[in-house]
Formats: C-alpha cells, structure tokens, sequence
C-alpha cells in the first residue's frame, strides 16, 4: 500500500455533502493517496453516511482495490486507502445499491478513475449498477448520457452508458451500464455559446394515467413557443407510481443542457412542467453555454486532462466546493473569472 501520508478532508466544509466525498474517493483513487475523512455531512438533518453514500464508497472500493474503514450508515469518520492504480482488477462491476440510492451518484463517483485507469489495461471495463436511475436532488441517467458523456467523448474518452431498465423512489429497480475503453483525456474548451437548435421534452411517467404527460407536454409547449419542440411520452410499468419531467436545448456544436422535474402527489401536472420551463429559462437567460451541474462537472475530467475552460452562470456552491477539493489532491491551476450573469473557469 501506498506510504503517502493520507489527505485529511473535512467533510462539513462547503457544500458538506455526499458530493465533497464522491470527489475526494476519486481523486483518492486516481492519485493513490489516502483519504481521511472526518465530519462526514455534518451539517445534515441526519449527518453521516446514508446507505447511497455507503454505495458509493463499496463502489470505490471494489474497483480499487482499497482497504476502508467507517463505512457504515451514521459514520461521521471513513479511511479509505487505495492500491495503486496499477494493480487494480480487471474485473467487471456488479453493485446493488439494495434501495433506490441513485446509480448516477454511484457513477459520478467511479467514472473518472476508471477512465485514467483504462490507459493502462487492454480492453472494454464494464460497470453494472442497480437501483434508482431517477432521482430528486440526483442527476438523472438522461444528463448523464446526453449532457456530460458526450463532452468525455469529445475529450478522448470512450465511453458509453445505457439504462435497461429505469428506477424510481421509492422501489428502485432500475439499471444503469457504463463502458469504458482505452482512452487518454485532451483539454477542452466550451467558451463559445453556439446557437440553440433544437428543443426536447420527454414525459415519463410509471403506473400513472399517460393525460399527465400529455398535459406536461402541451404545457412545456405552449410555454417554449414559437420554438418547435420534440415531444415524447415514456410509459412504464416499474414500481411506481412515479413522474419525471425532461426538458433539454441543444447547441448547433453538441454542447446540452437538460433540466428535470419530478411529480408529487397533489401536483398539477402543467406546474411540474412549468417549473422545468424555469429552469431552462434561467440557463438561457445568462448566455452562457454550460449549465449549472455540467459545470460541476466538467471541472475534474478538465484537472485530469490538464487543461480546459468552459463559460458558465454563477458557480454553485457543488462547484466551488469541487474545486478546493481538486485543489487538496492536484497541483493544478483552476482559475474563475466573473463575468456578467456567470463566470469563467480555466483550468491548466
């Protein structure tokens, strides 16, 4: 194992969520460095791990190869120590996360590490992930495959990522399948806001009347026009009853950005859409090509790559705590510059 003293994060600061941990286990993994980890969401109505987070770190753990300790639901505290990247498995994924904890947070947390290892191994890595593939305050499979991978592609990374079966609070059941070639990351610059070309809006609804799409749609419709809209309608039988209301804009050079909305019960159905008609509009009205959550993002596939830059709306707080956890484990420049309605990040 690796004689590096280990990175000491504190779990509380910034956001103080699950998303400082899913950063500091992949660039645990990625640099071989331990990771102490204290405080673990302790600003939360209930602090510490939860079982998603759980999820995340057996995810870590398995791929690396890694000795853990604290990785229990309620742990405040978890060691994790990574073998180097070097001797990690060949061996495919197969993980339940046993709930209906995101599959895309599992991910997010596995994907980058992955990437850099496959550079070093012949052959397509597999992943299999079971359990919610749409989820609130999660990103859901769709942003995943249409907003962030294609930008991994176009950094060199070969990468594909599917969803057999969807998965929704509260049964789970869902899947999410990612691939992963031989691929070495190159710098990527997304300053530029091409022109939007086209709109999309996607109903899913599970075990519920298809009206409530149907109302959704001509909702998102008479809200986006004059603009031409591509509509569709996914009904699905799983678990249930459940409501995901899509609505993406694409850009004449393949940058996207895709907004979600999820039906409550008492909802009406033309204000989950409404609120996605927000969303979108609060994205196109600062001009900036990169949405809030690419944005977040995009910032450590671009440290690994060495250098990138990207035009955004105002950082969140996801964003900026990304960076000072990048910033702990890579001697890297990341540099924001404020523009108007948002700001501009250059990394290398």
């Amino acid at each position: 194992m690796d004689a590096s003293p280990p990175i000491v994060v504190d779990g509380s600061r910034g956001e103080g969520g699950g998303q400082i941990l899913r950063t500091s286990l992949a660039l645990s993994m990625i640099t071989g460095r331990p990771l102490r980890m204290a405080n673990i969401r302790a600003g939360r109505a209930k602090p510490g791990l939860r079982k998603q987070h759980v999820a995340c770190v057996e995810a870590a753990r398995l791929v690396s190869r890694a000795t853990v300790r604290g990785a229990k639901v309620e742990s405040t505290v978890l060691e994790f120590t990574p073998s180097p990247i070097d001797a990690w498995p060949a061996d495919d994924l197969a993980l339940d996360i046993g709930s209906a904890g995101s599959t895309s947070l599992v991910v997010q947390t596995i994907l980058l590490p992955v990437i850099v290892a496959s550079a070093r191994r012949p052959g397509v890595w597999r992943a299999t992930v079971q359990g919610g593939t749409h989820n609130p305050m999660a990103p859901p499979f769709d942003f995943l495959a249409r907003v962030f991978v294609p930008q991994l592609v176009r950094m060199g990374a070969d990468v594909t990522i599917t969803c057999p079966r969807e998965g929704f609070v509260p049964t789970g059941g869902g899947e999410l399948v990612v691939e992963v070639g031989p691929s070495t990351l190159a710098p990527l610059a997304i300053v530029d806001a091409a022109p939007v070309i086209a709109h999309r809006a996607v109903a899913i609804v599970s075990r519920l009347p298809t009206h409530v799409a149907d109302r959704e749609r001509r909702a998102a419709a008479a809200r986006l026009a004059p603009a031409a809209v591509e509509l569709e309608t996914r009904a699905l039988d799983r678990g249930g009853p459940a409501n995901v209301f899509l609505l993406e804009v694409e850009r004449a050079d393949g940058v996207r950005e895709l907004v979600s909305q999820f039906g409550e019960k008492r909802l009406r159905a033309e204000t989950v859409a409404e609120r996605a008609c927000d969303d979108l509009a609060a994205y196109l009205a600062h001009g900036h090509p990169v949405g809030e959550h690419l944005a977040d993002q995009l910032l450590l596939p671009m440290a690994l790559a060495g250098g990138g830059s990207f035009r955004t709306g105002p950082l969140s707080l996801h964003a900026t705590t990304n960076i000072d956890t990048i910033r702990m484990f890579l001697d890297v420049p990341i540099s924001v510059t404020e523009l108007p309605g948002g700001a501009l990040v250059a990394i290398g």
